[in-house]
């Protein structure tokens, strides 16, 4: 299943750094080291800004990783939001 599939569920917003780390850790397996650094990395420094990545953040991140949507997709499917 492609992971732009999981995006039809509605995900609660994310309060703190340490609860999209929890997200992100349930992906840990799916994602190889350096993909799941690069999303650590861009949600530690979204949470410097207290923005918290939610579910469908972190899906939308490795969606692009694994190569199945752009960055310009990404930002059009946001402001549907």
């Amino acid at each position: 299943m492609s992971y732009l599939e999981r995006l039809d569920d509605n995900y609660p917003d994310s309060h703190s750094k340490e609860e999209s780390l929890a997200i992100l850790q349930r992906y840990k397996s799916k994602l190889d080291e350096t993909q799941y650094e690069a999303i650590r990395d861009s949600l530690c420094s979204h949470a410097l800004e207290e923005i918290y990545l939610n579910e469908r953040d972190i899906l939308l991140s490795i969606a692009q990783l694994k190569n199945e949507i752009t960055l310009k997709e990404i930002v059009e499917i946001a402001k549907a939001f």
